[in-house]
């Protein structure tokens, strides 16, 4: 996949984004219309939130740094690439689930209001998060691969160490997503 957006990073002020606009317009039914300036902070949202929670701060910021010095299509470093192919449909989703709710609600200066047109019927809040739902249960079974894929190779990220593993632990073993806030992730015991 990487290899065909070529290359898959967007830098702005030193930015590195593992996934692009085009590559998630191309696997999902967005409008090609859609404006870069909605999709750029969900993509930011859900690769420096959603998905930093799953890989954890020094696995991410390695796979970051590799992209920026642009090494990770180098031969010691396709077990990273391979691991952000696995990511690439976790973030598309990730990012048609926030979208949902950016592209409903406009924010300027009489407020926040929703446009409606008579060419065009604007969908009821309850239907949004309907929506968003759909989308977030796609994302949740992309998030549940990944992380299968990092706990059967974890030997192959050094990242991954004991210690880190054990402040993520929550994260490789759960992939649902929900509303109700169970006291998020623990880290109990010391390194391993």
């Amino acid at each position: 996949m990487l290899s065909q957006l070529n290359p898959f990073q967007c830098k702005t002020m030193e930015e590195i984004l593992l996934s692009s606009e085009s590559f998630i317009k191309s696997v999902s039914n967005i409008s090609d219309n859609l404006s870069g300036k909605y999709i750029l902070p969900a993509l930011r949202e859900a690769q420096e939130i959603d998905l930093r929670g799953i890989l954890g701060d020094n696995l991410l910021t390695k796979i970051k740094d590799l992209v920026a010095d642009n090494t990770i299509n180098s031969e010691p470093f396709l077990d990273y690439k391979a691991l952000v192919d696995k990511c690439q449909y976790y973030l598309a989703y990730t990012v048609i689930a926030r979208l949902c709710v950016i592209t409903s609600y406009k924010i300027n200066n009489v407020g926040v209001n929703k446009t409606a047109d008579e060419n065009m019927d604007v969908v009821s809040q309850e239907e949004i998060y309907h929506i968003q739902d759909y989308y977030q249960k796609k994302a949740d079974y992309y998030c549940y691969l990944i992380q299968h894929y990092i706990l059967e190779n974890r030997a192959l990220y050094p990242e991954l160490d004991g210690c880190h593993c054990n402040k993520i632990k929550a994260n490789l073993y759960s992939a649902a997503s929900g509303g109700l806030w169970l006291g998020g992730p623990r880290a109990k015991g010391g390194c391993v």
